[in-house]
């Protein structure tokens, strides 16, 4: 099948490697322009565009398909029988919508229609789910909402954060992507139109979503903290110093402490007093510093019993 592929983060590469390496025609890929990256903040390609070189692929990066229509015209000028779309990251407007003869595939990271939107899996761990998946779907001028080709379902662990969880759904996605083109290519099957009931949303994360309330129990904060990873990550503060907390576990042993006080400092990490119950802090990130296990952060900043996070 002569497809466009259509993507920007990390989440999309294995649905690209699995194109390259099917018997389908990458005829371009589309993927954001360049963005500032890094301490330099020198700009950088993404992923998709630096695996699309690779392959000596033609790409593409135009702002806004809205706006572009010399973009879409050649698009359209390709002939694909398909667009796939995985974690681009702008909507498209109907002139794309309508161009591929079987039209635009979206690898969405949920079970749809839970959590539609730009997040899917730093919200299915911040809301405490312990099942998720991947779903295909025939996009529609909505997001999200499109009739659903195919779906799996992705047990989530305790220890998953959203870096850990996404690689498995990406490679779940991609799989069932190349199921999905095999299957409109064979004319078997007609994809079928979302429920009506269980509908969620998923927002695009900002930073308000960092500082850390201590107040609240423990599994809500680990909960929070493993959906926040990498960006924009869960934040508190020790003394004067902005720390990132990247790996917890939750200790629920009782506490008569302040909620944010530490109650122990073991080799394994830092004890927090939480509203209930206790969080164990593995690893964490100060101010302009690497991330280090919590142990190294309690020698080097000579954290105590009794001491505080706010």
């Amino acid at each position: 099948m002569r497809v466009i592929f259509m993507g920007t983060a990390p989440f999309a590469e294995p649905t690209l490697r699995g194109l390259f390496g099917s018997s389908h025609d990458v005829l371009a890929v589309v993927t954001q322009p360049d963005r500032p990256r890094g301490r330099g903040r020198k700009p950088s390609p993404s992923p998709i565009k630096t695996l699309a070189m690779t392959h000596d692929c033609a790409v593409l990066q135009p702002p806004s398909l809205r706006r572009d229509a010399v973009v879409v015209e050649h698009l359209s000028s390709l002939r694909p029988e398909a667009i796939v779309v995985v974690a681009y990251g702008n909507i498209l407007p109907p002139s794309v919508l309508e161009i591929p003869l079987h039209g635009c595939i979206n690898v969405h990271a949920s079970l749809l229609p839970k959590y539609r939107g730009a997040a899917p899996i730093n919200w299915a761990l911040m809301q405490g789910e312990t099942v998720t998946g991947c779903t295909v779907i025939q996009m529609d001028e909505h997001v999200d909402t499109g009739d659903i080709w195919w779906h799996a379902a992705c047990d989530i662990t305790a220890d998953d954060d959203a870096l850990r969880l996404g690689a498995r759904l990406s490679d779940l996605g991609a799989a069932g992507l190349l199921e999905v083109l095999a299957v409109i290519e064979q004319g078997t099957m007609a994809p079928h139109p979302q429920p009506e009931a269980g509908v969620s949303y998923a927002p695009k994360l900002s930073k308000e979503l960092a500082p850390v309330d201590w107040q609240q129990p423990a599994a809500v904060l680990h909960n929070r903290i493993r959906g926040l990873v990498p960006w924009p990550g869960a934040t508190t503060r020790f003394g004067d110093l902005d720390v990132k907390l990247w790996r917890t576990a939750v200790h629920d042993e009782p506490h008569a402490e302040a909620p944010g006080t530490v109650t122990a400092v073991t080799p394994e990490g830092v004890l927090v007093a939480c509203g209930t119950d206790q969080l164990f802090i593995h690893e964490l990130q100060p101010a302009n510093r690497r991330l280090m296990p919590a142990s190294d952060f309690a020698q080097g900043y000579r954290v105590q019993q009794g001491q505080w996070f706010a």
